[in-house]
C-alpha cells in the first residue's frame, strides 16, 4: 500500500523508487547466486543462475545421465546447478566422504527416505547419531558374519531357487524373480529362520511388486518441493509412494516378524531382542523397512544389468570362462567367494552398474572449502555420483562404457581403480549392507552360469536403459525376459 501510494505520487521519489527498488531485487538475487565466487568453477553460465534445468532432470529421471555428460564437457568439476556442484574425483569423493570427516553434513534431502518419521541409519544427519545408530548392529552385516554357513547356505538356496524357476520356462522375467531374490536373502539376513519366499509365490509375492514397480520419484520430487502438492498428489496416487513406506503389507510382516521371537543369533532382529524393554519397536521396524527397501532395488537391479550384459553374444567367450571356473570350484569343492573372475565379473558390474547413481548430496561447511583446487562457499551443495566417478577418467578405465572384467587383473593402474571406486560409497557413510550385496551377486551367477547361459526371450522388448529415481537407478521398462539354456543343450543357440 505505501508502495502503491509513493508509485501514484508524481514527485521525483516516484521514479527513485521506480529504479531503485527492481534493481535492489536483482542485485539481492545475483548476491545469491554467489557468482563471484564460483564464477571458476566449470559449467554452463545458465545453470549457474537456477535450479530449474536440474529440478527438470529429477522430475523426468534422467539426471545422471546428464551430469555425467556434463562432466565429459567441464572435466571432474562441474557446477550444474544455482547451488549444486558435482565431483568425479578420488581426492574430492575422500575430501567429502571419508571416513572421520564430520564437516560435510547430509542435506535435508536424506529425511525424505523416513520410515514412519523414525530416524534410522540411512536417514541420520548429525554424524553422532548415526554412529551411534551403525554400531548397534554394523557387526551383523559384516563380511565374516555373511560368510558364516547359515547366511551362505540360505543365500545359495534362494540363488538355486531363482535358477531353477527362471529356467522352468522360455521367457523369465528377471526384472520380477532378481527383485524377489534379493527380497528373500535380505530378510532372511534379517529375521532367519522367518525370512519371505517370495519367489515360490503366496502373499511373499505380493510384496515384490509393491517394492519393485511403484514409482515413488513424482511423489517425492512434489514432497520435497512443494509439501502440499505432494499431499494432493499422494492423495491422488497413493501407490506411487508405496515402495519407500512400504505399504501395510511389507509393515505388517516386518511388525509381525520381529515379534515372534527365536531369531537366529546372526540376525539384525536377535540384536533389537537383546534391548528388551528398551527396545523402540517404531525404530527397529523403520530400520528393517529401510534395509529391505535398499536391499531389494539395488543388488536386483545391478544383478538384472549384469544378466542382460551376459546374455549378448559379444560376452559369449566371458560366459564360458566364467562357467568353466565355476564347473571347476564344484567339482575341487572350492569357495565360490574366493574365485578370482567371478569376482572380477561382480566388480565390473558394480562398476557399470552401481546401486547409488546420483550425487549424495552434502553441505560445504558454513567456512567454506576448497575442493578439487576450487573454493566453495557455506552450505553450497556437493557430491560425487558413481556413474560419473567409474567413467569419466579414460586412463583408470579405458573403454569405460564396455563391461570388460578383466581390466581388474591388470596391476597396472589397480591402486588408481580402488580409488575411483565408489560403488558402495565412502568413509562412516560406506554403505552397511555391501558384504551381503556382493554374496548374493556371487551365489546367484553360480546358480546360473554354471549350469546355463542366457540369452534374450523371443519377446524381449523392454528398454533396459537408466531410470532415475531418487538416488538410484533401475532399467526403465521394468523387466528383462532371458531364456536359460541348459549348458550341455546346443540345440536352443
Amino acid at each position: 500500500m505505501i508502495l502503491d501510494a509513493v508509485l501514484a505520487d508524481q514527485s521525483p521519489a516516484r521514479l527513485v523508487l521506480a529504479t531503485f527498488f527492481p534493481l535492489a531485487l536483482l542485485l539481492s538475487w545475483i548476491w545469491r547466486l554467489n557468482l563471484g565466487v564460483t564464477r571458476k568453477v566449470p559449467g554452463p553460465w545458465y545453470l549457474k543462475l537456477t535450479t530449474a534445468f536440474v529440478k527438470y532432470r529429477e522430475f523426468t529421471g534422467t539426471q545422471a545421465t546428464w551430469i555425467h555428460n556434463l562432466h565429459l564437457r567441464y572435466g571432474p568439476v562441474v557446477q550444474y546447478a544455482r547451488n549444486q556442484v558435482s565431483f568425479a574425483s578420488c581426492t574430492a569423493s575422500k575430501q567429502i566422504y571419508s571416513t572421520g570427516n564430520k564437516d560435510f553434513r547430509k542435506t535435508e534431502f536424506y529425511g525424505m527416505f523416513k520410515q514412519g518419521n523414525h530416524i534410522n541409519l540411512f536417514t541420520a544427519l548429525d554424524p553422532e547419531k548415526h554412529g551411534e545408530i551403525r554400531r548397534q548392529f554394523a557387526d551383523r552385516y559384516s563380511n565374516s558374519t555373511v560368510l558364516r554357513s547359515e547366511i551362505v547356505t540360505a543365500v545359495a538356496e534362494r540363488a538355486e531357487t531363482f535358477a531353477t524357476i527362471c529356467a522352468s520356462t522360455n521367457s523369465a522375467d528377471v526384472y520380477f524373480y532378481l527383485h524377489a531374490y534379493a527380497l528373500d536373502c535380505v530378510t532372511a539376513m534379517l529375521f532367519h529362520p522367518y525370512g519371505t519366499n517370495s519367489l515360490n509365490g503366496g502373499d511373499d509375492k505380493q510384496m515384490v511388486h509393491l517394492l519393485s514397480y511403484a514409482n515413488p520419484r513424482i511423489g517425492f520430487f512434489l514432497t520435497y518441493y512443494s509439501p502440499f502438492l505432494g499431499k494432493l498428489w499422494n492423495l491422488l496416487a497413493p501407490t506411487s509412494t508405496s515402495s519407500e513406506k512400504g505399504g501395510e503389507m511389507i509393515h505388517k510382516y516386518v511388525t509381525n516378524t520381529l515379534a515372534r521371537g527365536g531369531h537366529s543369533d546372526f540376525t539384525l532382529a536377535a540384536r533389537f531382542s537383546t534391548q528388551g524393554e528398551k527396545l523402540d519397536l517404531p525404530l527397529a521396524i523403520s530400520e528393517c523397512l529401510d534395509h529391505i527397501g535398499a536391499g531389494i532395488e539395488t543388488t536386483g537391479d545391478t544383478l538384472c544389468w549384469l544378466l542382460w550384459a551376459l546374455s549378448q553374444p559379444q560376452h559369449t567367450a566371458r560366459v564360458t570362462q566364467l562357467h568353466e571356473e565355476l564347473v571347476h570350484a564344484h567339482r575341487e569343492s572350492l569357495d565360490i567367494h574366493t574365485l578370482p573372475y567371478l569376482g572380477a565379473v561382480v566388480q565390473e558390474a558394480l562398476r557399470l552398474w552401481a546401486p547409488g547413481t546420483l550425487p549424495l548430496p552434502r553441505y560445504v561447511p558454513e567456512e567454506g572449502r576448497c575442493i578439487d583446487g576450487y573454493y566453495l562457499p557455506g552450505k553450497m551443495v556437493v557430491g560425487c555420483t558413481a556413474y560419473s566417478m567409474h567413467r569419466l577418467d579414460t586412463a583408470v578405465f579405458p573403454d569405460a562404457d564396455e563391461f570388460v572384467p578383466e581390466r581388474w587383473f591388470d596391476n597396472k593402474g589397480g591402486s588408481d581403480r580402488q580409488r575411483n571406486f565408489f560403488a558402495f560409497g565412502l568413509g562412516a557413510r560406506t554403505c552397511i549392507g555391501k558384504h551381503l550385496a556382493m554374496a548374493e551377486m556371487r551365489a546367484c551367477l553360480n546358480a546360473v552360469y554354471s549350469k546355463y547361459r542366457t540369452q534374450p526371450a523371443h519377446d524381449m522388448n523392454a528398454d533396459m536403459g537408466l531410470d532415475d529415481q531418487m538416488l538410484t537407478s533401475r532399467p526403465k521398462g521394468m523387466s528383462c525376459k532371458l531364456e536359460f539354456v541348459p549348458w550341455e543343450d546346443e540345440s536352443k543357440e
